[in-house]
């Protein structure tokens, strides 16, 4: 811009041409050209300006939605998490209401069954032994299997001497219900279970095993109570050895 000023300084020394009235000058030409290219320029460093601003806001905006889809898709991401964990946490407690069910059922079919078991036993004692001896003997030889009834026997008069010669020894007090060698000789056939509960053996868990118990009295604050509980072994060892001999 000063040169331009200075050229037209320059021309109008050059030429002191002051009229104006047929023609227009050349200053006022130059002058002119110069305000339109200034414009020009003007309008161009505006329009850059208006091209960066427009860029700069599109930038923004870009910017503003990636952060806005990262944004959505964490917390997408974090409720299909929450979903998971809620549906892990119902199935979790499904299966452990449905495992309690199924404990629920086990320990009351367990219990029916005892029950049952007890109502096969109306007579306690020798005499009661003797009749489930007579079920056993009466099943077995129906089936003409005298062989088993002699097995049975002869675990029944094993199992209640070794009680009779150490009454405080435990291991011969407990039998374990589903133990294979008493199932397959005694606990298989009909009156042979019910022998023990005659005998006075109670249904009980051991250790968290179903087992058959007879327990002993304490003998010296319940000597009464002790003296029945043995003399209801002997007798029952007493009646096994009279079934054997038959």
């Amino acid at each position: 811009v000063r040169t331009y000023k200075t050229l037209e300084q320059g021309i109008k020394i050059a030429f002191l041409d002051t009229d104006t009235s047929d023609r227009p000058s050349v200053i006022s030409s130059l002058r002119s050209q110069i305000q339109h290219h200034t414009q020009n320029l003007h309008a161009q460093t505006q329009a850059k300006q208006s091209h960066q601003q427009l860029e700069a806001q599109r930038l923004a905006m870009q910017k503003a939605l990636d952060e806005e889809r990262a944004n959505q898709q964490r917390i997408a991401e974090e409720q299909k998490k929450r979903d998971e964990e809620r549906e892990l946490a119902r199935r979790a407690e499904e299966a452990r209401l449905h495992r309690l069910e199924e404990e629920r059922r086990a320990v009351e079919e367990e219990r029916r069954a005892d029950r049952e078991l007890l109502a096969l036993v109306p007579t306690l004692g020798a005499e009661g032994v003797r009749e489930q001896i007579g079920r056993m003997r009466e099943a077995l030889m129906t089936k003409d299997d005298r062989a088993a009834l002699d097995v049975a026997l002869g675990s029944l008069y094993t199992l209640f001497e070794q009680i009779v010669r150490k009454p405080e020894e435990i291991n011969f007090r407990r039998v374990r219900r589903d133990h294979p060698k008493f199932m397959e000789d005694i606990g298989r056939h009909v009156g042979g279970r019910e022998v023990l509960i005659a005998a006075g053996f109670k249904l009980k868990k051991l250790d968290g095993v179903p087992c058959f118990y007879s327990h002993e009295p304490h003998i010296e604050s319940d000597m009464d109570g002790w003296s029945d509980w043995f003399d209801t072994l002997k007798k029952t060892l007493e009646v096994v050895e009279e079934e054997m001999l038959k």
